[in-house]
């Protein structure tokens, strides 16, 4: 098979000819490493030349602001973005930086609120270099925001928790206009040659979810349900990315068209093996393999038998995808990530290869 034909097997829950590979590129060495060079920006030519090299089956690249769009500093690490949320940049921050300060602290700044135009040129730059450059078939995949990731950007978390029970109605406002954005901003993804689209939502931390049940059914998640099927309507796959312990919502998000959920934080609770025996019919499973722990901390050969472990529990019968729990972070050794990917190779060929070949 070829890159893309592989991974969209696999979020079909079917059985390619060996486990996809993929994962958020966050690490500049590793470009080194691999290129020869450290990209100072998230750009296309360098994700698609490291994803190659890694021998991944799919990219995610980041969507841009629009053209002739430029950042308001407030400091030299200190700026507001299109939405007006406030960001620090710091030495450990590559390639996305931290919120500090939110555009919307009451209902009246909500009220004279305005949210950035999706239609604008230039939003889907780097989808559209992508194709001019050398990609193997590489499924080609891009993400909108969450509705409450959308949210705790614009409001901050600790406003989140208040508005739930001072003025539940602001939230879903938002949550409801932010949705509208997102559904055009995926189509425009989707006209521009994406094969799959990542709706970007952590949902928990790693002890729990970030919303209690009813709150999460009753305000929040009605329009995650409209995003995903308008995405889905679209002809692609949806992944869902949710970070943290997201146990109490899956009977929830089993309802909706997503076709994978990433990245199954293994510190957060999330247990391949339960997983696969509980949502491995409903979900293709991406991910797994501890960023936390075993990869920054342990040895190649550790980071070699949790794959190995994490293939024989997921991948047969389709449906796994071997990813790192979160990203290929700062904090990682290059050759745990080399071992990683370099394990996935032989041993994911190895477990769909018929009995007869395998000797």
């Amino acid at each position: 098979m070829k890159h893309k034909e592989r991974f969209l097997t696999t979020l079909a829950r079917q059985v390619p000819d060996r486990v996809p590979m993929f994962d958020f590129l966050f690490q500049q060495p590793l470009y080194e490493a691999v290129l020869g060079r450290r990209p100072d920006t998230y750009n296309a030519r360098d994700i698609v030349a490291c994803a190659l090299a890694l021998d991944h089956d799919a990219v995610w690249l980041r969507l841009a602001n629009p053209d002739g769009w430029q950042p308001r500093y407030l400091a030299p690490d200190t700026y507001v973005d299109e939405w007006g949320t406030t960001f620090r940049r710091s030495d450990a921050s590559w390639p996305f930086d931290s919120p500090v300060d939110y555009p919307i602290r009451d209902r009246s700044d909500w009220l004279r609120y305005r949210m950035p135009d999706p239609t604008l040129p230039g939003r889907t730059a780097e989808l559209m270099r992508f194709w001019r450059l050398p990609h193997d078939d590489l499924a080609l995949t891009a993400g909108v925001s969450g509705p409450f990731t959308r949210a705790w950007h614009l409001l901050g978390y600790e406003r989140i928790c208040y508005a739930l029970y001072d003025d539940p109605e602001l939230l879903v406002a938002v949550f409801r206009r932010y949705t509208e954005y997102a559904r055009e901003l995926a189509r425009r993804c989707v006209a521009d040659g994406c094969h799959a689209v990542w709706v970007m939502e952590d949902l928990g931390d790693n002890t729990r979810g970030f919303l209690k049940p009813a709150h999460f059914t009753k305000y929040y998640f009605p329009y995650l349900a409209e995003l995903v099927e308008a995405i889905a309507a679209l002809g692609v796959p949806v992944i869902l990315h949710s970070d943290g312990h997201i146990k109490d919502y899956l009977p929830a998000l089993a309802q909706t068209k997503i076709a994978a959920i990433h990245p199954w934080q293994r510190t957060a609770g999330m247990d391949l093996g339960w997983a696969k025996d509980n949502y491995g019919d409903r979900f293709c499973i991406i991910g797994n393999i501890d960023s936390s722990r075993t990869l920054p901390f342990g040895t190649p050969e550790e980071v070699e038998a949790e794959v190995r472990a994490a293939i024989d529990i997921a991948a047969p019968g389709g449906g796994y995808t071997l990813a790192s729990d979160h990203s290929i972070h700062d904090g990682i050794p290059v050759q745990n990530a080399l071992a990683l990917f370099a394990t996935g190779r032989s041993y994911g060929s190895a477990l769909y290869r018929p009995a007869s070949a395998a000797g």
